[in-house]
């Protein structure tokens, strides 16, 4: 009989902790493919969490309950977006709008498909199927929160610079809180797209450019 938490474990390191750690080998060879990695991992999780009574699928999803927590979310992101477009205005300068500035065309395709694409995937894989399915590894509170931001930043690291898991680390926080505090799924995912877009505004995507970015600049028409 596997006993289940040194299996979790290992199931944990493998998918959270190796998976990141092979993307950032095979993007110092030369590249990644973004989207397929992160989709294989999201139908595999789905199997795992199918096939695992811990993890419930019927969260409290619906909009009607996410209203409530909307003028947090939006305050929130308002403020991070207003720092964040501080920064770059005087540490990145030329970076400053730049996609919006230079490229509109694929800066909407982002705003449209980013959060379709890569933060609905995303939000079950780091909400739903690790804070449900780990929980037996670390709990319920503070402890789960601060490992799963921490893990978030590591699944960024393979950026190969230190601005996009430490931005990550930050913004997983959030979700995680969000997630803690709601089990809402809708109203995580919000905030999470409203923060890559926010990221991608102005003008840090340079920072989170990769093969995802890639893809969408390829569907942008």
């Amino acid at each position: 009989m596997i006993h289940r938490k040194p299996f979790l474990a290992f199931e944990c390191a493998v998918l959270f902790l190796g998976i990141p750690g092979v993307l950032i080998y095979f993007q110092l060879q030369g590249g990644i493919h973004f989207f397929e990695t992160l989709f294989g991992m999201f139908f595999f999780t789905l199997l795992l969490g199918y096939l695992d009574p811990s993890v419930r699928f019927r969260v409290k999803g619906s909009w009607r309950r996410a209203v409530p927590l909307l003028p947090g979310i939006l305050l929130r992101a308002l403020l991070s977006g207003v720092l964040l477009l501080v920064a770059v205005r005087l540490i990145w300068p030329e970076q400053f709008l730049s996609l919006l500035r230079e490229r509109p065309r694929l800066w909407l395709a982002i705003m449209i498909l980013y959060p379709l694409l890569s933060v609905a995937p995303q939000e079950y894989l780091f909400r739903i199927y690790f804070m449900q399915r780990y929980r037996p590894l670390f709990g319920d509170g503070k402890r789960m929160i601060a490992v799963n931001a921490l893990i978030f930043g590591w699944a960024h690291a393979f950026m190969l610079n230190p601005i996009a898991p430490i931005l990550s680390v930050i913004a997983g926080w959030f979700f995680a809180e969000t997630w803690h505090r709601s089990r809402n799924l809708r109203a995580v995912w919000l905030e999470h797209a409203l923060y890559g877009q926010i990221v991608f505004t102005v003008g840090l995507g340079t920072f989170f450019y990769n093969a995802s970015a890639q893809a969408l600049q390829n569907a942008a028409p």
